[in-house]
């Protein structure tokens, strides 16, 4: 069976900020309209802007049920976020909503660990693994890297390769609860080892230095050790509901 892709079009910050600044005003029904508006200062085509409000949509407001509460959680102290920690934000719910930006970002990850340049046709060679050899999953493919690299998270170099940008430094134990409710989620995991996810391809941009007594305060986590060293973190059903 195919893979959907879905991810065909770039996606600016400043798109996925306003989203995320109107939700709170506007219905569902009101912001296609309040989004059509907006774009039209940077997308001309109709059937362009109709992809880009979808994949907005989609990133932010028709989220899956198990990303509801992390979502909501975000909005209620989105206004007081950094850029950087609403790109994290905005990483985070964009890999949730779409695999193949998720799948492109473990991609990189990996390659990036091995190599301080990654070309485009080695990415798109590996999507095309994972998704067919079809047009729409070079478009995806070039659509996921010109959104990572005007979000400022990959910087061109030579013959059409990548470097990554500085990793972004995230000190806020919320958003590495955020972090972890994310991978929990998108791995379909009952539990991770923090070192894990602290080192997790998918997040390259971004380094973490996990506060244990932080998370272990949270309510939405249960944090416990396994052996002598690992750290493990596991969603708190319980509290979560």
């Amino acid at each position: 069976m195919t893979k959907p892709v879905g991810f065909d079009q770039k996606v600016l910050l400043n798109h996925l900020d306003y989203t995320v600044k109107s939700m709170k005003q506007y219905s569902r029904k009101e912001m296609y309209d309040v989004l059509d508006g907006y774009l039209r200062n940077n997308i001309a085509g109709a059937k362009s802007r109709k992809n880009a409000i979808t994949m907005l949509m989609k990133i932010w407001y028709l989220v899956d049920e198990g990303m509801i509460p992390v979502r909501d959680e975000v909005l209620s102290v989105f206004a007081e976020m950094t850029k950087e920690e609403r790109v994290i934000v905005h990483w985070g719910m964009t890999i949730a909503a779409y695999p193949f930006f998720r799948d492109a970002a473990y991609e990189l990850g990996k390659l990036f660990f091995l190599q301080e340049e990654v070309s485009a046709a080695a990415i798109g060679k590996r999507m095309k693994e994972g998704y067919g050899d079809r047009r729409r999953v070079e478009v995806a493919t070039s659509a996921t890297l010109m959104s990572m690299k005007s979000w400022g998270v990959i910087i061109p170099a030579p013959n059409r390769s990548y470097q990554p940008a500085e990793r972004i430094q995230i000190h806020n134990p919320f958003l590495h609860a955020f972090v972890i409710q994310v991978l929990l989620e998108v791995l379909e995991a009952s539990a991770l080892q923090l070192d894990v996810i602290e080192k997790h391809p998918v997040f390259f941009p971004f380094s973490f230095d996990f506060n244990f007594v932080e998370l272990r305060n949270n309510p939405k986590l249960t944090i416990h050790r396994q052996g002598i060293n690992a750290l493990i973190a596991e969603k708190n059903v319980r509290k979560f509901r």
